[in-house]
């Protein structure tokens, strides 16, 4: 899989979410996190700042 192949994924899944959210089924957190997530898991370049974030959040609610 190309970068392209994962921006256009990404790209497809951020439009998903936004138009989820819009239509009030899921929170406007929920689809931060969705978003997030999708990032993290394409492995983009911007995954490894989201896992940082991640890490960060996970380690006060966790220890």
């Amino acid at each position: 899989m190309t970068q392209t192949h994962i921006w256009v994924i990404d790209s497809f899944l951020f439009l998903y979410v936004v138009l989820t959210s819009r239509s009030r089924e899921i929170r406007a957190y929920q689809a931060t996190l969705i978003a997030l997530f999708g990032f993290l898991l394409a492995g983009t370049p911007f995954g490894l700042p989201v896992w940082a974030i991640v890490n960060a959040v996970g380690s006060l609610f966790f220890g």
